[in-house]
Formats: structure tokens, C-alpha cells, sequence
């Protein structure tokens, strides 16, 4: 009975750990470096990107934010210069909230207020006012939000050029609430956002994510993209009580074994 035990709590530690709400999506555009997003498929849902390949392409670095997992891969270069549209798929979802995080790099400020990156229901293509939620970049400099129905806000403050940012955009169909966060801590609890907007309520559902290249001037790095329905999936890091719990169980099933011997 004791061994019987022993192996049952080792295996509750190491099980444990991995215990996490529902991440829909996740893409670390580990793709060809010089190749086009469309027809890429992504390898956690088996996806494919489909759309335009214009101002959408797959680069050689690899964007990272101090103190959030890293998934390697590359990352996606957005040029405005001719419009290009690519989304992929994910489980539909029609209540609670939507959490959407990314890395965003501006390496050229936008010449126009266009939106780039946008999560909606069916097939929909990133398209503006109509979207559930998107994000801007506006000419001076400011990341905007916007939901179906509604005016962009902005941020108080231009983003730097060549500075990796840490955003995460959240869908309440309770609320029907949009909301922006810029550089939350990762691992720490839901903060206030940075910009919210209450939306019209007309969101029905959203299950794609897409991303949109404009016929103007701009150019940006997107990258560790994370679609889940809780804050954690999104911005979590490993704690150490996971690594401790994990350590248990192992410690635990190495003295099961002695005890045999």
C-alpha cells in the first residue's frame, strides 16, 4: 500500500503542473525565412494560412520579451506597400472572453492609421470597423484599439521604433468590451487595461485570427502569438512551485524504486 501510494503521489506532481485552461492557437512562424505567410500551415492546429502573400512574409529573427517563454521560430514582417490579407482557424468561441497576445516590433512608422492584425468569426478577413477586435498603428506613432461598431482609440503615447512590446487584446462577450494591454508583466494578474471600448454588442463569435498589410508605408515584426479564454493562457510564466511539484514526483518515483530493490 505504501508503494501504491508513492507512485500515486508522484504522479499527481507530475501531472499537476501541466493542468491549464484552454489555449486555442499559438504560432511561432517557424516557417522559411523569405517565404510568404499564405500556405503555411501552422503545426499545433494544423491550420493553413490563407489569403495574399503581398507584404506578409516570414523573417529570420526571432522577437523575445524578457520574463515570457520564448516559442523560437522566426517571425512575420508586415510591409505596407500593397495590400495583403492572410487568417487561420481555431475553435469557435461564442461566451466569456477571448485573450490574444503577440510581440509587436515597429521598425518603420506607419504612413496611414491602418489596423494590422484582427480576431473574427468564420472566414472573415481583418477589415476594419467590422472586425470584433483589432489593433491600429496610426501615423504619429500610437497603437490603437477598435471593435465592431466603433471609433479606434489610441494610445497616450507613441511606441518606439526597433523596441520589442508585449500586447495583449481581450474580447468580454459579457461585456461586449474590447480591451488593449501594453507590456503587462508576464505571470502577474490581469491589470487595468491600457485602452478599452465598449462595443456595440453585435460580436457573435470569433474563431480566426488574421493579419492585414496596407497600400501605404510602414513596416512591423509580429511574433509568439498566444489565443486563449483565460488571462494565463496568455501571459503565464513557469512558477516555481511547478518545477518543485514536478521535482517531487520525480524524487518520488526514484524511491519507489528503491524500495523495490
Amino acid at each position: 500500500m505504501k508503494r501504491l501510494s508513492l507512485v500515486a503521489i508522484s504522479i499527481i506532481c507530475l501531472v499537476v503542473p501541466s493542468v491549464r485552461g484552454t489555449t486555442l492557437f499559438s504560432e511561432a512562424f517557424n516557417y522559411t525565412a523569405g517565404s510568404g505567410l499564405q500556405n503555411q500551415v501552422n503545426p499545433g492546429n494544423s491550420g493553413t494560412w490563407t489569403g495574399g502573400n503581398s507584404g506578409l512574409n516570414i523573417g529570420s529573427g526571432d522577437l523575445t520579451y524578457a520574463g515570457l517563454p520564448d516559442q523560437g521560430g522566426n517571425e512575420l514582417s508586415i510591409s505596407n506597400a500593397s495590400a495583403g490579407t492572410s487568417i487561420n482557424q481555431f475553435a469557435n468561441v461564442t461566451s466569456g472572453q477571448v485573450y490574444y497576445s503577440f510581440l509587436l516590433d515597429v521598425t518603420t512608422v506607419d504612413g496611414a492609421n491602418d489596423y494590422f492584425t484582427a480576431l473574427n468569426p468564420g472566414t472573415s478577413t481583418p477589415n476594419g470597423s467590422g472586425d470584433a477586435i483589432n489593433a491600429y498603428l496610426y501615423s504619429n506613432g500610437k497603437i490603437g484599439l477598435r471593435t465592431a461598431g466603433k471609433s479606434t482609440v489610441t494610445s497616450a503615447s507613441a511606441l518606439s521604433l526597433d523596441t520589442t512590446y508585449f500586447v495583449v487584446l481581450e474580447y468580454d462577450f459579457t461585456t461586449a468590451n474590447a480591451s488593449l494591454y501594453l507590456n503587462p508583466t508576464p505571470g502577474d494578474s490581469q491589470p487595468t487595461a491600457t485602452l478599452t471600448l465598449a462595443g456595440s454588442g453585435t460580436v457573435a463569435a470569433i474563431d480566426n485570427v488574421g493579419f492585414k498589410a496596407q497600400s501605404a508605408t510602414g513596416d512591423f515584426l509580429v511574433d509568439n502569438l498566444l489565443i486563449g479564454t483565460t488571462w494565463a493562457d496568455v501571459t503565464s510564466v513557469p512558477e516555481p512551485a511547478t518545477f518543485a511539484l514536478a521535482g517531487l514526483g520525480l524524487l518520488g518515483l526514484a524511491g519507489y524504486r528503491r524500495m523495490r530493490r
